[in-house]
């Protein structure tokens, strides 16, 4: 497996920015709110990654009172970061043009404001869990001897 090339990222991200953009232009009006909480568990996702990627790092580095750990599950790790930094940058993309529809239209709109707000949550929400998995797949790395 081939590590997470910053083209696949970007290019995730702007496809799903554009959907997502599109989509609210088209059904905009007869959507109800966007929940706050949308982004509650992506986050969460993203910090116990990011708290995996340290326990790894340490049990890979063997660590006293660390316990070594199997190649296979490094190898399940590196593939669930992978995963994750695809989803994590294709929610980015898309909050972000959620985040583009409403913030201009806050007049139009009575409930573009409160989207809007919930967008940025869930735009912070994804960058999160984009991190987690990169910073999880780099530590999941055949170090080159």
């Amino acid at each position: 497996m081939k590590p997470t090339r910053p083209r696949d990222l970007v290019l995730a991200a702007v496809l799903f920015g554009i959907l997502g953009y599109l989509l609210l232009w088209w059904a905009y009006r007869s959507i109800p709110t966007l929940p706050r909480t949308a982004s509650l568990s992506v986050v969460v996702i993203g910090v116990i990654e990011l708290q995996v990627a340290t326990q790894t790092r340490r049990r890979l580095e063997g660590r006293p009172g660390t316990r070594p750990i199997l190649p296979l599950t490094v190898a399940r790790l590196a593939a669930l970061a992978k995963a994750s930094s695809v989803v994590g940058a294709a929610l980015a993309g898309a909050w972000a043009g959620v985040l583009g529809y409403t913030a201009p239209r806050t007049d139009e709109f009575p409930t573009a404001g409160g989207d809007a707000i919930t967008a940025g949550f869930g735009l912070a929400a994804a960058v999160v869990l984009l991190v987690g998995g990169l910073v999880l797949e780099r530590v999941c790395r055949v170090k080159k001897s």
